[in-house]
């Protein structure tokens, strides 16, 4: 049958598209990335069982291993596609690596001496990011290593502190600025315009106050700036002005002061820009880089290029990387789609073919039940079959998936094999070969079924692509993939990162998912102007 497929027509019009060789090359890939990550799952398997090797000590055969798209590789939310990252998302990202340095290193300084010499080893090997880990020094070294980092963190939090004081700052401004509405709305009632000054005083208080602390905090960045340079020029005279406004805003003998408050807004606004995009902030910001690399490095070698690799699409919100559970996905993608459309289309194409074949009380069951499944909505029948599996072992299997799709997506190849069933059974040649005295499954199988080839290529490519959507659909609303990687899982979990810009995971899922969904129709159309009597010529 292959040496008949390669010598064909049909095959031969196939190779002169450019285009559907191309996407034949795409899916390819995807395929042998499909197999490959099956390949290694089963060695990993058998060197388990059999206790002969672990395959997890090889860092190039075990980087698609299913328990790395659960690992966690580095902070939440690296940026990927190469994004720069805002300096605060950095300064957080390289604070929660150094708070699991700064907790293993807070549990090995509590133990003796001794204790800290046999048991080191084993705290400093629980922390870790993927291959990355705690650097393997001796204690004096390492704590060493350590205070200088804790020291560059504490600058960087005085600076903190100064954003979040700031930002008080500007909520209490806001606040004065709704209170001078209230006052100008209430000039003609003299108890509601008392109240009105009274919390308009209070919200100048309230603004003094917030930048009184954040006086008190003297970031590092403002004892290099003279009161001419600083653009919040808060001098003691300053907060004492404004509190001689609160108090005439009050009693009524000076306006509300507008102007006064619109300066201070645009020194904060400045202030806060120097405090998270100033030389001085970054350089700080530099230098806790550089002390938590010193802490936590990248291993040498070929581990710390498959480390640099899992990052390059980013992180999500657990850390784990974007590209690794990606490119699972694609296995998770194949592999439910070879499945439901083998199955649906073998199913169906047999069960259409006996029942346009041998007619009657076949015909009418297979026409009444396929009849009977279609006048559901499809989304509605996935959903019934998918909640069958609930509370079961094989609820975290792809079990359900493979029962719900395959028990729908037959319909369609029965429906259209049955149709040309009905023709085929009319031609001279069938009718010959009932004359001769051939049975008729020998008929059905062998002269019948080989000429519905055509439909069972096109159908088998349009149900692939749509098995691989319906489980996207499925998981994204809890019913398909549980645990694990799915693109289905991965935009769902993406939903709360989009709305803090936020975007890589849902891209990546989206981008891979496209291009394997367009090279199938590329070549599903290609199939069918080449392979389908009516197109060929």
């Amino acid at each position: 049958m292959l040496r008949t497929f390669r010598n064909s027509r049909g095959w031969a019009k196939m190779r002169r598209n450019g285009s559907a060789m191309l996407a034949l090359w795409i899916i390819a890939a995807y395929f042998a990335l499909a197999v490959w990550i099956i390949a290694m799952e089963a060695a990993a398997w058998a060197g388990q069982t059999t206790g002969a090797f672990d395959l997890r000590a090889s860092p190039a055969l075990s980087a698609l291993l299913p328990e790395r798209t659960l690992e966690r590789v580095g902070p939440r939310w690296l940026s990927g596609f190469n994004i720069p990252q805002t300096a605060p998302r950095r300064e957080d990202q390289a604070d929660f690596v150094f708070k699991l340095v700064d907790d293993a290193v807070k549990a090995a300084a509590a133990l003796s001496d001794r204790r800290r010499a046999a048991e080191m080893p084993v705290i400093l090997d629980r922390v870790r990011l993927g291959d990355r880990r705690i650097a393997d020094l001796p204690w004096d070294q390492l704590k060493a290593r350590h205070e200088i980092a804790r020291a560059a963190f504490a600058r960087l939090d005085v600076q903190k502190s100064a954003r979040a004081t700031l930002a008080k700052s500007l909520a209490a401004l806001d606040k004065a600025q709704s209170a001078e509405h209230d006052t100008a709305a209430a000039s003609t009632d003299r108890a509601r315009l008392a109240k009105a000054r009274d919390d308009a005083a209070a919200a100048v208080e309230e603004v003094m106050f917030t930048l009184e602390d954040y006086a008190k905090l003297a970031p590092p960045p403002a004892k290099d700036l003279s009161p001419s340079t600083d653009p919040l020029k808060l001098t003691p005279e300053a907060l004492a002005d404004l509190q001689l406004a609160a108090d005439a805003v009050r009693d009524g003998s000076a306006p509300f002061p507008t102007a006064r408050l619109a300066e201070l807004r645009g020194g904060i606004e400045a202030r806060q820009r120097q405090l998270t995009e100033g030389p001085g902030y970054l350089e700080d910001l530099a230098a806790v880089e550089v002390a938590v690399d010193g802490l936590m490095p990248v291993p040498p070698g070929l581990r710390g290029t498959l480390h640099r690799a899992r990052l390059l699409l980013g992180t999500d919100d657990q850390g784990r990387s974007i590209l690794v559970r990606g490119l699972y996905s694609a296995k998770i993608a194949i592999q439910v789609g070879l499945i439901v459309a083998i199955a649906s289309v073998l199913f169906g194409a047999v069960l259409g073919a006996a029942a346009a074949y041998f007619g009657g009380w076949v015909d009418h069951a297979v026409t009444w039940l396929y009849s009977t499944l279609s006048s559901l909505p499809q989304l509605v029948l996935l959903a019934v079959l998918s909640f069958m599996f609930l509370g079961t072992p094989l609820e975290k299997t792809l079990i359900p998936i493979y029962v719900a799709l395959g028990m729908t997506f037959w319909i369609g190849p029965c429906r259209v094999t049955r149709g040309e069933v009905l023709k085929i059974k009319q031609l001279e040649y069938a009718q010959a070969a009932t004359v001769i005295g051939f049975s008729r499954r020998y008929i059905l199988l062998r002269h019948v079924l080989p000429n519905t080839l055509h439909l069972m290529f096109i159908n088998s490519s349009l149900l692939f692509i749509g098995a691989i959507k319906s489980e996207v659909i499925l998981t994204f609303l809890g019913l398909g993939v549980k645990e694990g990687s799915s693109w289905g899982l991965m935009i769902s979990q993406s939903r709360g990162e989009v709305i803090n810009g936020i975007f890589w995971q849902l891209g990546v899922a989206t981008i891979l998912m496209l291009v394997l969904v367009l090279a199938f129709n590329v070549v599903s159309d290609a199939l069918q102007d080449a392979f389908d009597p009516k197109h060929v010529g």
